[in-house]
């Protein structure tokens, strides 16, 4: 599944935006990679591997622009799309922020609005969040180096809706996170040469 989404993300240009120094095709596409390695349903997968395909409120630029989202549908259906534009669209840090009971929602700031969700839609909102951050991290040799710290301690917060197995690698990742280290990681890679 993810060969094909990998395929179809970069018919959007994807491979010539750059995301901490790499294509955003690679980041995109690994974030799915983690869903999928979480045993996330079918459609969050694919929503990982389109995350931010629409630009979102830290990373702003746009692969394709909102008036698409019936073609970016048709790719990786309906379920998926409508968690792609929320996680593009939404406030993501007020995710955190949540009560524990009530409803929940989501600012969007670029529409003046709030989105309301059902809780199977804010978990999977974290879940992709997770997934983002695990990734990012492990690829951005210049985040502060409280970032690790501050990523923890958000996904501490919400800790009873992330499945077991990305708050075991969240906290993993973030625990160990280093500047160093992923530099390292990118070299290895790839993505950073030493000059």
């Amino acid at each position: 599944m993810l060969e094909q989404l990998h395929r179809e993300v970069r018919k959007f240009g994807t491979d010539q935006i750059f995301h901490f120094g790499r294509p955003l095709t690679s980041h995109l596409v690994e974030t799915g990679r983690w869903l999928e390695k979480w045993g996330s349903p079918r459609a969050l997968v694919a929503a990982g591997a389109f995350h931010s395909i629409y630009g979102t409120e830290e990373f702003r630029e746009k692969a394709v622009s909102l008036d698409r989202r019936p073609e970016i549908q048709e790719i990786i259906g309906e379920e998926a799309e409508a968690l792609v534009y929320l996680f593009c669209l939404a406030d993501r840090h007020a995710l955190f922020s949540v009560e524990a009971v009530g409803s929940y929602s989501v600012p969007l700031p670029s529409l003046g609005t709030r989105a309301e969700l059902d809780e199977p839609t804010f978990a999977a909102l974290l879940e992709l969040e997770a997934a983002n951050i695990v990734d990012s991290a492990l690829h951005q040799a210049d985040a502060p180096p409280t970032a690790g710290r501050f990523w923890l301690e958000r996904f501490e917060s919400v800790k009873p809706w992330l499945s077991d197995k990305a708050h075991h690698t969240a906290r993993e990742v973030l625990t160990s996170w280093s500047a160093d280290a992923v530099r390292e990681r990118m070299r290895v890679e790839g993505w950073l040469t030493d000059d």
